[in-house]
C-alpha cells in the first residue's frame, strides 16, 4: 500500500516565517523618492517584489514531498520438539510415551498450525544433541520415527533456533519437552539465557512438559560422585569414595562391589559389602578399599547390583583408572621438645607441612619431651616399617639404647637416616657412644654435650644468620640440591633467604665416605649438609633447623621440592620414575563429548628435559581404530589435545620419543569416556524448570501448559498474532534545488533590471 503527499517544515517554525512575511510585505509597496512612475510601472515593480517574497516564504517553509509505502512483514513462529531418549518413558496419559503424546497434541492441533502459517512462517525443529529443521507442510511436521537422541540441549536449542530467526519477526516460541536439560560440554548453555533474550524482545515462550516429575517407586539403583586418587602407591592402601542412589529398593539388600583390573586384563572383586536400604533415605556414602601390590595403570570400578527389576542399570557403575607406582616412602619424624616438659621449635611444623603436600610420602610424627627417659620404641618401630627417619633437635636420652641399635640396624638394612639441626643434635646431643655414632656421615668430640637448661655452647653452635649454598663439583650441584629443570640452580639458592645459624660441623672430622653437599657462606665455609651411608642405607647430616624461613618468605615451592628431594634421596628413590618419556593427563574420565588435553615430555638420564625430542602420539579408540594426534609447543611443555571423544570406553594414549635419531622410549596413559546414559539416568520430567523458563515472558503472554493444552494454547496465539507491517518513508526536499535558486535569481534580476532602465537605480 503506497501514499504520499506535501509536507512543510518552516525554518524556525511557523510564528517566525509569519512573523518574517509581516515584516517584509510593506516594502512590496513603498515606491522610489523623488521619482515619478507610471501606474502600470509601479504595478510591474510591485508585482515582482511581492514574487520575491512569496518565493522566499515558500523556500522558508522548506516544502517536500513524501511517499509512504507500508508492508506486510514476515513473522516466523518458532516450534522446538525435544527428541531425546527419555521422551521414551511411558508416563504420558494413558501409558504413552511422552514423545507419542507430543506426536498427537500436534497432530490435534494440525488445523490451528495451518491457520498460524498463512500470516506466520512455521520454523519447527527437533532437538536433542543438536537441533534438526523439521519440514512443515498442511499443518504437519516431519517428526522423526523415534526419540533417539543422547541429551537434552535446552540452552543451546533455544539460542540456535533464535539465531537462525534473527532477521524475522518471531511471533512466539513453542516448546515441547519434558523440561530437563541434560547435556554435556559445550551443549549445556543454561536455557535460562534463552528465556531472558525472549522477554526482553517481548516475544512469549509457551513451555509445554510432557512426563511425570518423579519416577514413583520404580526400582533405580545409582551410583555417582566417584572419587579416586589418579596415582597409588604399590603395598599402600588405595581407597574409592562415591554415593549410592536408592529408590524403590525399601527394606532389601544391595551388594556393592569394588572392582580391580588385573594384569591380564580381567576385572576381580577386590573389596565388598552389602548395604541395606533404609525406608525413606535414599542416599548412602559408599568407600571401598584395596591394597596393590604390583605398580603399573589399572582400572578401578566401583559398582551396586540390587534385585531384578530396575529401570536402568547403565548407571550402577562408575570406574577410573590409576597408577600405581613403585610405593610410597614411609617417613618416620622423631623430634625432641626444646626443653623438658616443653614443645619443640616451630620448624617440625613446617617440615611436615612439607612432605604433607606429596601424596607420595607418608609422614608419621612423635614429639618426645623427655619425662620418660630410657623408652623402649622397638615395637613402634616395627609398626611404623619407616623407609626414612628423621632425627629433629632429639637428645640421645629420649630413647633406650636398644631403640637406637634397631633404628641402626634398619639403616644398615636400607632405610634412610637424616639427623638435623638444633641444640640437642650429634654430638651436643649425647650421641656419641650410641649406636648412631657409626650412621652418622660426621665424627663427634667427647667434650661436646649440651645439657638441658645450659647456656648454648658456641663452640658447636654457629649463632649468627648465614646462607645454605650447595658446593659445585665439576659445574654441577650434588643431584638432591637440583631445585630447577634448568642445569643452573645455584641462582636459586643464592636467592633464598638467610637461616638462623646452624651446628658447627668441623669440616676435617667428617667420616672417610662423607661428602659435604652444602655449606655456610661465613668465613670457615661451615659443612651445613654431609651426606653418607651406612650399610645399604643412607645417612645425612643437616645442621640447620630453620628452613621455614623459606616457606615464609616466598619460597614455598622451592622449600617443598628440598625436603621431597631430601627424603627421596635418603629413601634410595631419587631415580625412581625418572622415566625419559612421560604422557600427563589433567583428568582419567571424561563426558562424552568432551576434549581431552594432555602434556609430554622427555628427559636424559639425569632427569633433565629434552627440549629437542620429537613425540609419535598415538590414541586407540574403544572400537580398536587407532588415530595420530598432533602435539605443538607451549612454552616449556609439548601439548596435544583431541575433541570430541564420543564412543563411551576405555582409551589409551601411547607416546614414543626420539631424539638425535634414537628412540628414547615409549609409555602409556588409559582414561575412559564415561558410559552413562545422561538421558535415562535421571528420567524425570521437570515441569518447574519450563515454568520457570515461561514466567519472564508471561508480560508478553507467554506461560506453562500441560500437553492437553496445546490446541487452545495456540488457538488464543492465533487470535491476538498481530500483523506486523514495515513503513517506508521516501521524501524529495523542493526548496534546496536548483530550479528554486533559478526562480527567485530571475525574479530579483527582473526587479533590478527594471530599475536601472527607469533610472531609479
Amino acid at each position: 500500500m503506497t501514499g504520499g503527499g506535501l509536507t512543510l517544515d518552516p525554518a524556525g517554525g511557523w510564528p517566525v516565517l509569519c512573523g518574517l512575511a509581516a515584516a517584509l510585505l510593506p516594502l512590496a509597496f513603498v515606491g522610489p523618492r523623488g521619482h515619478r512612475l507610471a501606474p502600470p510601472q509601479r504595478r510591474l515593480l510591485t508585482g515582482l517584489r511581492l514574487a520575491s517574497l512569496a518565493l522566499l516564504l515558500a523556500l522558508g517553509a522548506r516544502p517536500a514531498w513524501e511517499t509512504v509505502t507500508r508492508r506486510q512483514l514476515p513473522a516466523a513462529l518458532l516450534l522446538l520438539a525435544d527428541q531425546s531418549r527419555s521422551m521414551q518413558v511411558e508416563d504420558a496419559q494413558a501409558g504413552a510415551s511422552r514423545f507419542s503424546a507430543l506426536r498427537n497434541g500436534l497432530e490435534q492441533s494440525r488445523a490451528i498450525l495451518q491457520r498460524l502459517a498463512e500470516n506466520s512462517e512455521i520454523k519447527a525443529y527437533a532437538f536433542a544433541d543438536g537441533i534438526v529443521p523439521l519440514t512443515f507442510a498442511e499443518g504437519r511436521l516431519d517428526l522423526p520415527s523415534e526419540a533417539d537422541g543422547g541429551q537434552t540441549a535446552l540452552g543451546a536449542a533455544l539460542d540456535d533456533a533464535l539465531s537462525m530467526a534473527s532477521q524475522q519477526r518471531i511471533v512466539a516460541v513453542v516448546l515441547l519437552s519434558d523440561g530437563a536439560q541434560r547435556a554435556f560440554a559445550p551443549r549445556d548453555l543454561p536455557p535460562q539465557n534463552g528465556a531472558r533474550r525472549l522477554a526482553t524482545d517481548g516475544v512469549p515462550l509457551l513451555a509445554f512438559t510432557y512426563g511425570q516429575p518423579a519416577l514413583g517407586q520404580r526400582p533405580d539403583l545409582r551410583v555417582s560422585d566417584l572419587l579416586a586418587s589418579s596415582t597409588a602407591f604399590a603395598e599402600a592402601p588405595f581407597t574409592v569414595e562415591g554415593r549410592l542412589t536408592a529408590q524403590g529398593y525399601a527394606n532389601q539388600e544391595v551388594a556393592v562391589k569394588l572392582l580391580w583390573e588385573t594384569p591380564d586384563g580381567t576385572m576381580e572383586t577386590v573389596d565388598a559389602r552389602t548395604l541395606t536400604v533404609e525406608a525413606g533415605r535414599t542416599s548412602y556414602p559408599l568407600k571401598l578399599s584395596y591394597t596393590p601390590r604390583v605398580p603399573g595403570e589399572f582400572k578401578a570400578t566401583l559398582e551396586v547390583r540390587g534385585p531384578e527389576g530396575e529401570l536402568v542399570s547403565s548407571n550402577n557403575r562408575q570406574s577410573t583408572f590409576v597408577t600405581v607406582r613403585k610405593g610410597g616412602v614411609s617417613v618416620l619424624y622423631l623430634a625432641g621438645a626444646a626443653r623438658v616438659g616443653g614443645g619443640p621449635g616451630i620448624e617440625p611444623r613446617f617440615v611436615r607441612a612439607a612432605l604433607a603436600a606429596h601424596a607420595d610420602l607418608n609422614v608419621a610424627y612423635e614429639l618426645f619431651n623427655y619425662r620418660t627417659p630410657q623408652l623402649d620404641y622397638r615395637r613402634r618401630l616395627e609398626e611404623a616399617k619407616a623407609d626414612v627417619f628423621l632425627l629433629g633437635d632429639l637428645d640421645a636420652s629420649a630413647l633406650d639404647a636398644a631403640s637406637w641399635e634397631d633404628i641402626a640396624a634398619r639403616v644398615e638394612r636400607g632405610a634412610g637416616l637424616a639427623m638435623l639441626g638444633g641444640l640437642h643434635s650429634f654430638g651436643p646431643g649425647g650421641f656419641r657412644g650410641t649406636p648412631l655414632e657409626n650412621v652418622v656421615p660426621i665424627e663427634m668430640g667427647r667434650a661436646e654435650r649440651q645439657n638441658f637448661g645450659e647456656p648454648i655452647r658456641e663452640d658447636m653452635h654457629l649463632l649468627e644468620p648465614l646462607r645454605f649454598l650447595p658446593v659445585v663439583r665439576d659445574g654441577r650441584l650434588h643431584p638432591l640440591l637440583q631445585l630447577d629443570d634448568q642445569a643452573d640452580s645455584l641462582p636459586l639458592w643464592q636467592a633464598l633467604p638467610r637461616l638462623d645459624g646452624a651446628n658447627r660441623f668441623d669440616p676435617l672430622r667428617l667420616k672417610p665416605n662423607a661428602l659435604t653437599a652444602a655449606r655456610a657462606d661465613n668465613d670457615l665455609q661451615s659443612p651445613l649438609l654431609v651426606l653418607g651411608a651406612w650399610g645399604e642405607g643412607r645417612s645425612a647430616a643437616l645442621a640447620v633447623d630453620s628452613t621455614w624461613h623459606w616457606q615464609l618468605e616466598g619460597f614455598g615451592e622451592l622449600h617443598r621440592r628440598f625436603w621431597r628431594q631430601f627424603v627421596l634421596w635418603l629413601a634410595r628413590k631419587d631415580a625412581d620414575d625418572r622415566r625419559q618419556v612421560g604422557v600427563r593427563l589433567d583428568q582419567r574420565r571424561y563426558q562424552p563429548g568432551s576434549r581431552v588435553d594432555f602434556v609430554v615430555g622427555a628427559a636424559d638420564d639425569q632427569g633433565r628435559p629434552l627440549a629437542t625430542a620429537d613425540f609419535d602420539v598415538q590414541l586407540q579408540l574403544p572400537d580398536g581404530s587407532r588415530q595420530s594426534v598432533r602435539t605443538v609447543e607451549a612454552g616449556q611443555e609439548r601439548r596435544g589435545s583431541f575433541a570430541p571423544a564420543v564412543q563411551p570406553g576405555d582409551y589409551r594414549l601411547t607416546v614414543t620419543a626420539r631424539a638425535a635419531g634414537e628412540t628414547l622410549g615409549a609409555t602409556d596413559a588409559r582414561f575412559l569416556v564415561v558410559d552413562q546414559d545422561l538421558e535415562l539416568d535421571q528420567p524425570a520430567a521437570e515441569p518447574a524448570l519450563m515454568a520457570a523458563l515461561a514466567e519472564p515472558t508471561a508480560e508478553a503472554g507467554g506461560g506453562a501448559f500441560a500437553p492437553e493444552e496445546l490446541p487452545e494454547a495456540l488457538a488464543r496465539l492465533e487470535a491476538k498474532t498481530p500483523e506486523y507491517e514495515e513503513q517506508i518513508v521516501e521524501r524529495v526536499t523542493l526548496w534546496d534545488r536548483w530550479p528554486a535558486l533559478l526562480a527567485i535569481t530571475a525574479v530579483l534580476s527582473a526587479e533590478w533590471f527594471l530599475r536601472k532602465r527607469w533610472g531609479l537605480a
